[in-house]
């Protein structure tokens, strides 16, 4: 397994996103340990221009699989930007 870095962008769709937002938070906590990290891309007023997360997965085909089944994709909430190799160098855990 490899891990990914999936780039989304934010098309501004603020129902969509209010309505799946159940479906978007149960899908990425379903993907488990295949999921490293997630989180928004913040504007400099700390609303949601988009989000990023990395993904483990056996090539860069299943990976875009995963990027695109989240249901704020096929929602038109989030477009994907792209999905590249990605190696965690160095992960800091707070105390």
């Amino acid at each position: 397994m490899v891990h990914f870095l999936v780039e989304y962008r934010d098309l501004g769709n603020a129902a969509a996103r209010d309505a799946l937002r159940g479906e978007h938070i149960a899908y990425r906590k379903r993907l488990g340990a295949d999921m490293a990290l997630a989180g928004p891309l913040l504007d400099a007023e700390e609303r949601p221009i988009g989000s990023v997360v990395i993904v483990q997965a056996d090539d860069e085909a299943g990976a875009g699989e995963i990027a695109s089944a989240d249901p704020y994709v096929a929602a038109g909430v989030f477009e994907l930007v792209s999905v590249r190799r990605y190696r965690i160098a160095a992960m800091h855990k707070p105390a």
